[in-house]
């Protein structure tokens, strides 16, 4: 009998103690540096100029932002959700051509440029101008 109250008190107590330290655990989650938390969420897509989107289809704001945008997620083997966004950039009338140029550059920086970090820029650079970026090597 004396186990079995034992048992009982233990268990309220684990019982207790899980549920004082959950608000304390999310608590400490969100006071976390803040540019580590930067780091890991995806920034949004860089926009070219208004001029520049008369020039080359796939420069348009809605192209370019949904293009840089698939050509990250692909990056990240995120393929499924690429795919979807590939849905928005056809239905937008952005020329399909212009993704696997970009993406092959994104790719080719990788290799030459394996200490650059910053994927964004990456894939902006590469959006803005596919074949001069992979030929800079």
């Amino acid at each position: 009998m004396p186990r079995l109250i034992y048992a009982s008190a233990s268990a309220a107590v684990l019982f207790i103690a899980l549920i004082l330290a959950g608000p304390a655990a999310a608590q400490s989650k969100q006071d976390g540096d803040p540019k580590a938390d930067a780091k890991q969420a995806p920034a949004r897509p860089q926009i070219p100029a208004k001029k520049e989107g008369k020039a080359n289809p796939a420069l348009r704001a809605e192209c370019a932002w949904t293009g840089q945008r698939i050509v990250s997620l692909l990056w990240r083997d995120d393929v499924n959700t690429a795919r979807e966004q590939s849905r928005f950039y056809e239905m937008f009338g952005c020329p399909a051509e212009h993704l696997p140029v970009a993406f092959r550059c994104v790719i080719e920086q990788s290799e030459s440029q394996p200490d650059q970090n910053d994927l964004n820029a990456r894939v902006y650079g590469c959006w803005m101008s596919p074949e001069s970026r992979g030929a800079e090597e």
